[in-house]
């Protein structure tokens, strides 16, 4: 204790001892001068603003990473929300004149940010304080808090002008539409949709951030009222986009006012809703048209295919009660928008056979089995037969989109569907357009033959079945023709018969007195519209002579036995006379004959009797109603039987090549059961323009010796008509056609030997024995033969003199040829001259050009290579024809006195003037490239019209937008007129 007294004394040696200080005081005052001093720094961090920098300054800048900055500038995106995990983020991007910059907001900013209404929009002038991320190879940045974002100005009105259209000029403007929701979509930015203003249609973009604490409810019909920026979409597209969503107005479809069809087109512009039957459906440029009728009025509604598919055509028949709401158009029709059916009927089945033309527009319901399963580009083409006929079903790609896979699988030959849809006509044949996937059903198995069992009733009973299908029985009275159509009598009633119904009755086999079973429509007591007839109970006639046939017996069916005194070829109809009897058959029998008789064969022949010119004639109506008669001749057998037959063989087999075997030609050909080549007399070939390589042949074949002895075509296929550059070495041995100029022609003996080019490349020509050929350097010719190999090079043979065809010079080349009027030309047989008017053109498998003189009019096919230049010379010209009347062609043509081709608006080219030749110039609306065309929309502004041009004319490269003219011919494809070029020059791009 001592010790520590005298320490602390030495401590304050020499000092007074003070008052001891309290140290811990001090160190409470230093903790709050810290506390003070770090408040006045935030106050002071707060209150300074962060550096205003340049986009083009920070964008990639490494050191600027994580930084605070200021950017001005302008909002130039649509703010795309996004909802990941539940937790919203925005983004919207900001031009300030020297680069772009994305801004990114997270929840929980971004939620109060839409919540409170500061989402910036196109247009806006903004300032936002942001944390910059500066990576690799983008660069954004991050608000951080609501307050860092200033707007200086912000692209709104409450009174925004009115508009019925949009162009890229009012990009950046506010503006308001309104009209009718023509097109809806759930798209990722939000709501999409076109709305028809009555003069054009805008897109409007309701942004998927106003619908994040927002319900919207809007559907195609509703009229809409929307006001919003003017934004070009991929910086071309104009459309508004909707920034406030309680300026935004919808007046649903159901409220709009129901107006009677009658008074409905005295409004023009209105939205309304109409109320009336379904009195037929049609297509129209994209558009169904629906036509509606209370009875005494009918109205027409233009209905885009998904309003139409609310249309289940196999729940409501076109006896369905359905309300159609839209715009009253200026042309008295309604632009629908919404459709309903308001007191369904059933669609009833109907058979095939019961549907008729004047049923198109109805709503019809059939089922059958599959005959045919097709697909024609992206659309389906089906043929389904239920026992009463057969029927065409097409198939749109939207309706096909719509069914499901297993349908699909279920689409195939043999198997059962049922199809519902409307009726059209197509190329003169009646076919259902399912326009909805609702309206096809596959049924996975064949339909039953019980299903379309008919009534089977006699001549007695058919009063009682007036507009009914059924099955007709009775015994054949005789056969007869009539304006185009073939009659039996049976029983005292009359039944019309398509020709491939009549040739189930062969009068070799079945003649007079026969009982037969003909299904049919009952159009009377005294007439059956038949579709089908079946051969029940056959009475084979009694072989006639010659002689025996009297006029007495017209109309019925005979078979004749006699030796042919002569034959001859009228126009593509053969006249056989068969010892004094003059028997007729008709081109399209003639066109299927296996045989055709020579002079001095035997033969029996069996059809119906006619008179004509007071006398009898035997009309050959079946090509297997003609046999030849002789003591030995060959069987029937296949290729297969070749190998070990002795005796001549009769062989249906397909041609497919030929070549030279001096003297003869070495053809081969095939069947089911194997491929031969035997030798033919040049004689025996047919002509190749007519039937190439690829047609089916009748011949006689020679085991033993190796060679044809007789040969006829039965299903010909013209040789294809190639470009002269295409023909190669690899097509050796088939037939081929080609259409040029002779280039060089050279004699050799007795032969000949051209060279032809129609632009694309010369092709060698050897024709032997054609040295007197009427063939000039400078000519056009078309000919026809096979391909082979001379010194390496390609040449075609023309084995058939028949086959060259020269066109003729256009003056003085035709002076050996008689002169004719048109109504002599059933007559005349070789080449004639006629001096005509040309009337209109149209294409059947093949141009044919319509014309007349004093005396008549007439209908002929013509080469597209013959056809003048309609700018020049079009329907109205007055032309020198030759025409070859053996070959039924026209084979050259002279403009005498030319008159060009009308210019015409495209809204004034009408189906009035069908065939006949104009001009006309539009801008391309609308541009669709098919297989073996392409097809153009243009309008002048007049009005829309179709440009049809076929890939065998030209293959143009053309765009939406170009100006084009084009002179052709008119034309119309279901019910839509069109105009089709035939010449390749004729396609101008202005």
């Amino acid at each position: 204790m001592s010790e520590k007294k005298g320490e602390k004394k030495l401590y304050y040696h020499g000092l007074k001892e003070q008052k001891k200080l309290n140290v811990s005081r001090l160190k409470y005052l230093s903790i709050l001068l810290s506390v003070i001093g770090v408040a006045v720094l935030l106050v002071a961090a707060q209150s300074a603003q962060a550096p205003l920098v340049r986009v083009s300054d920070v964008y990639g800048n490494y050191l600027m990473n994580y930084a605070v900055v200021r950017i001005n500038g302008t909002v130039i995106t649509v703010p795309y929300v996004s909802q990941t995990g539940g937790k919203l983020s925005l983004t919207f991007t900001v031009d300030d004149g020297t680069g772009q910059i994305d801004v990114r907001v997270y929840s929980p900013l971004a939620d109060e940010m839409i919540r409170k209404g500061l989402v910036p929009f196109p247009g806006d002038e903004v300032t936002a304080e942001v944390q910059l991320r500066v990576r690799e190879t983008y660069t954004y940045s991050m608000l951080q808090y609501l307050d860092g974002l200033n707007f200086r100005s912000k692209l709104y009105s409450d009174n925004p002008p009115l508009v019925k259209s949009l162009n890229a000029n009012m990009s950046g403007s506010y503006v308001a539409v309104e009209g009718i929701v023509t097109e809806f979509s759930n798209v990722s930015s939000g709501y999409l949709m076109t709305v028809d203003t009555g003069e054009s249609l805008v897109s409007v973009l309701v942004p998927r951030v106003l619908l994040v604490f927002n319900n919207l409810s809007v559907k195609v019909g509703d009229t809409l009222y929307a006001p919003g920026i003017v934004y070009l979409y991929k910086g071309t597209s104009p459309e508004i986009v909707v920034r406030n969503l309680t300026q935004l107005a919808v007046t649903p479809i159901e409220e709009a006012p129901v107006v009677s069809i009658g008074e409905a087109p005295n409004y023009p512009g209105m939205v309304m809703a109409v109320e009336g039957s379904i009195a037929g459906i049609t297509y129209e440029n994209g558009r169904y048209v629906l036509t509606i009728t209370d009875g005494s009025s009918y109205l027409d509604a233009l209905v885009p295919r998904d309003v139409l598919a609310n249309l289940n055509p196999f729940n409501a028949s076109s006896e369905s009660t359905v309300k159609v709401a839209g715009r009253m158009g200026d042309d008295g029709r309604l632009v629908a928008a919404y459709l309903e059916v308001v007191k369904p009927v059933k669609t009833e089945f109907k058979p095939v056979g019961v549907l008729t033309l004047d049923m198109r527009g109805s709503i019809a319901a059939v089922k059958g089995n599959l005959e045919e399963v097709d697909r024609i580009g992206s659309n389906l083409k089906l043929v389904i037969d239920d026992g009463t006929g057969r029927l065409d079903v097409f198939i749109p790609s939207a309706a096909l989109a719509e069914l499901s896979n297993e349908t699909m699988a279920q689409l195939k030959v043999g198997l059962g569907v049922e199809v519902a849809g409307y009726l059209e006509e197509y190329r003169g044949k009646l076919e259902v357009v399912v326009y909805t996937g609702e309206g096809m059903r596959a049924l996975g198995e064949p339909l039953s033959s019980e299903e379309i069992e008919l009534p089977k009733v006699t001549a007695a009973q058919l009063a009682d079945y007036e507009d009914q299908l059924v099955d007709f029985a009775g015994s054949i009275e005789g056969v007869t023709y009539a304006n185009g159509t073939y009659y039996i009598t049976v029983d005292g009633v009359k039944a019309s018969l398509p020709r491939e119904a009549l040739l189930n009755l062969n009068p070799l086999e079945a003649g007079t007195g026969s009982q037969v079973l003909i299904r049919g429509l009952v159009k009377s007591p005294s007439l059956v519209k038949g579709e089908n007839l079946t051969v029940e109970v056959s009475v084979v006639p009694i072989p006639l002579k010659p002689d025996e046939v009297t006029a007495e017996m017209e109309g019925q069916l005979v078979a004749v036995v006699g030796k042919v005194t002569d034959v001859a070829n009228l126009s593509g109809n053969l006249k056989i006379v068969v010892g004094n009897l003059p028997v007729f058959v008709p081109r399209s029998t003639a066109n299927e004959l296996t045989y055709v008789p020579a002079e001095g064969d035997m033969v029996q022949i069996g059809g119906y009797v006619e008179i004509y010119r007071d006398e009898p004639e035997v009309v050959l109506f079946n090509p297997a109603a003609i046999e030849k008669l002789q003591q030995a001749g060959p069987v029937e057998g296949t290729v297969s039987d070749l190998k070990t037959a002795a005796e001549p063989l009769l062989l249906t087999v397909t041609w497919d090549s030929i070549a030279y075997q001096k003297p003869d030609y070495a053809l081969t050909f095939h069947d089911s059961t194997g491929s031969a080549t035997l030798l033919a007399e040049r004689s025996l070939l047919p002509n190749p323009l007519n039937a190439g390589t690829g047609s089916t042949l009748r011949v006689i074949a020679d085991p033993l010796s190796g060679r044809i002895t007789a040969l006829n075509v039965t299903g010909a296929k013209p040789s294809p008509i190639l470009k002269t550059g295409s023909v190669d070495l690899s097509m050796k041995g088939k037939t081929v056609a080609v259409n040029g100029t002779v280039s060089s022609v050279f004699t050799l003996g007795s032969n000949l030997k051209l060279t032809v080019d129609d632009g694309s490349g010369g092709i060698a020509v050897f024709i032997p024995g054609g040295a007197n050929l009427s063939v000039e350097k400078g000519k056009t010719v078309l000919l026809a033969g096979y391909v082979d190999e001379y010194n390496g090079e390609v040449e075609i043979i023309v084995y058939d003199l028949d086959a060259v065809v020269a066109a003729e010079k256009p003056s003085g080349g035709t002076a050996g040829i008689g002169e004719v009027k048109v109504s002599e030309l059933s007559g005349v047989t070789g080449r004639v001259n006629l001096t005509v008017t040309w009337d209109g053109l149209s294409y059947e498998d093949g141009y044919v050009i319509k014309i007349h003189d004093s005396t008549g009019s007439a209908e002929l096919p013509v080469s597209r290579d013959l056809l003048p230049d309609p700018r020049e010379a079009g329907t109205g010209s007055t032309l020198r024809i030759t025409y070859d009347a053996d070959a039924g062609q026209v084979v050259s043509m002279t403009v005498l006195k030319a008159v060009p081709a009308e210019e015409l608006r495209t809204g004034d080219v009408t189906l009035d003037i069908l065939g006949t030749t104009v001009v006309v110039e539009g801008t391309i609306k609308d541009v669709y490239t098919g297989k073996s065309f392409v097809k153009l929309t243009i309008d002048d502004g007049s009005g829309e019209l179709v440009i049809f041009i076929p890939k065998s004319v030209a293959q143009p490269d053309l765009s939406e937008g170009q100006t084009v003219r084009i002179a052709g011919y008119v034309d119309e494809y279901k019910g839509t007129v069109e105009v089709i070029p035939y010449r390749g020059d004729c396609i101008e791009v202005r």
